[in-house]
């Protein structure tokens, strides 16, 4: 049951200010291991703040025991909303996930197309359409 980390490639990059790692991870017993569990023993072993750490891309090797995947650690807060793209800033928690769901806009499209006059007037001023300044804000 214990987790294994093993960094194969280390690479520094000063120009986006991040640390770039291909990591293995090693975990008999156990199906794979949480992105939360993972960042905080990267953390721990490399000495970094939890919250400027980016996992993705884990895939887990055929028979088990064996995931490989890729982290990204920041030099700081600041540059992780910077340079991150908006569906991992979305993962991490720093910007908040869209509101309307799929169902809903395509629920709300229909009641446009049916509706005529004023009441087409309400019914668009119920929408709610996320802007590049409303995720910035939220950043």
């Amino acid at each position: 049951m214990t987790i294994t980390i093993k960094t194969r490639r280390l690479r520094v990059n000063k120009v986006l200010a991040r640390k770039e790692l291909l990591l293995d991870v090693y975990h008999e017993g156990k199906p794979n291991v949480s992105q939360k569990d993972l960042r905080e023993l990267i953390a721990n072993k490399y000495h970094w703040e939890p919250k400027n750490i980016v996992l993705f891309g884990f895939r887990t090797a055929f028979g088990g025991n064996r995931s490989t995947g890729f982290c990204l650690s920041y030099d700081s807060q600041q540059y992780l909303v910077k340079y991150e793209p908006n569906y991992r800033l979305r993962r991490l928690g720093v910007v908040p996930k869209r509101n309307p769901k799929r169902k809903s806009e395509k629920e709300l499209k229909r009641k446009i197309k049916k509706s005529r006059g004023a009441e087409k007037r309400k019914v668009l001023a119920t929408r709610k359409v996320e802007t590049r300044a409303d995720i910035k804000r939220a950043k």
